[in-house]
């Protein structure tokens, strides 16, 4: 028997202001795109059948676009004969059990089975029976339910659970509504546990495995791969991960402003912006005042920056009066203001400026 572990599709997610040619959302049709080639893998391959680990959807409420995609994609396994099974996550459980769930839209279509409503369903498939554990709606409940589940004798057993997993180590994301359970709650009895939640493929136990998400969502996900997992029980258990083509993510690091000019800044910037085109770019400034980040050349930085799919500078401004109670010596005010003032692009009349305040310093201090 072989089958297909995906989870934290997240349709519907968008994000930044590029839009695609299409006129949508850049990073919502990349979202889409990822899951339609899985979609494509999936009807090439014709595997027993597919568990999706949950978070399907990115929010409670997708929108009609979201929800349209989902169905003709799901449609696609139907006309294939290919069953695929949805645990909800803890993105699209509502906080209020009346708000309903997106995954109800799927309840009637042929090869489509959705578990959502926070309680342990068995489902058989041939000779194999899915455990399947949807986001509950307690932690408490959660135990509940994994408890709940039995190995049945002469059937291939298989759990699915969208869950942060504690114990060697902490798989966690830190989300809204999220649940996490101790790593004693995967019982090797299994023949395998199907994980969703934590967005990078990972192996937690011997047989329990997060498959990891379809796309990239944040920086921190930048230097993982990503896909799902083409998994095989006969006997014994092999697996394979499968790598999907996802926007790439660059971090370039970080930029200490301390002895560098506005021009240096700017420099450097650009310098590391090499071979940015169509990726989703990120870089940090520290140790800048609020006189350089005036001064640097931010236009000629969106310029050099616009065939990113998104360009992103982090900095933190230094308080000056911070800066000048923070050092071993402070010289008078007027030499305060010379120092200031040199940092400060006002042109032509910088002396004028400058000794017309040495003036009413000098004024005010008598």
């Amino acid at each position: 028997m072989r089958f297909l572990h995906v989870a934290d599709s997240h349709l519907g997610y968008s994000a930044y202001t590029k839009l695609a040619p299409n006129g949508l959302n850049q990073r919502e049709v990349d979202v889409y795109n990822s899951f339609e080639k899985f979609v494509d893998y999936a009807i090439k391959l014709k595997p027993d059948f597919v568990l999706h680990a949950g978070d399907f959807f990115d929010t409670v409420r997708p929108t009609n676009r979201a929800i349209k995609f989902a169905i003709e994609q799901l449609l696609r396994f139907s006309e294939e004969n290919i069953p695929i099974i949805i645990i909800s996550g803890n993105h699209e459980t509502p906080k209020l059990r009346e708000t309903g769930s997106p995954l109800s839209f799927f309840e009637h279509l042929k090869n489509v089975k959705v578990v959502y409503r926070g309680k342990y369903e068995k489902i058989e498939v041939d000779n194999a029976i899915i455990h399947a554990i949807p986001h509950s709606y307690s932690t408490d409940a959660l135990k509940e339910n994994i408890e709940e589940a039995h190995v049945e004798d002469k059937y291939i057993n298989i759990m699915m659970l969208h869950v942060g997993i504690f114990g060697i180590k902490e798989f966690s994301r830190g989300d809204f509504n999220e649940q996490i359970i101790p790593s004693g709650y995967l019982s090797p009895e299994f023949d395998y546990i199907a994980l969703g939640h934590y967005h990078k493929a990972t192996k937690v136990t011997e047989n329990a495995f997060y498959s990891g998400s379809t796309e990239r969502f944040s920086f921190k996900e930048a230097e993982e791969k990503k896909g799902f997992y083409l998994v095989e029980i006969d006997g014994g258990m092999k697996q394979e991960f499968i790598e999907l083509p996802v926007r790439e993510m660059i971090d370039l690091g970080s930029i200490d402003c301390t002895d560098k000019s506005p021009n240096d800044i700017t420099r450097e910037i650009i310098e590391r912006m090499n071979n940015i085109e169509d990726k989703i770019v990120r870089l940090s400034l520290s140790n800048l005042n609020a006189a350089k980040y005036r001064s640097i050349d931010w236009k000629k930085i969106r310029k050099n920056g616009s065939s990113a799919i998104h360009f992103e500078i982090n900095y933190s401004i230094k308080d000056i009066e911070h800066e000048v109670v923070a050092r071993s010596k402070i010289g008078t005010l007027e030499e305060e203001w010379r120092e200031y003032i040199s940092q400060v692009p006002v042109g032509k009349d910088r002396k004028r400026i400058e000794e017309l305040a040495v003036k009413y310093f000098s004024e005010v201090i008598k």
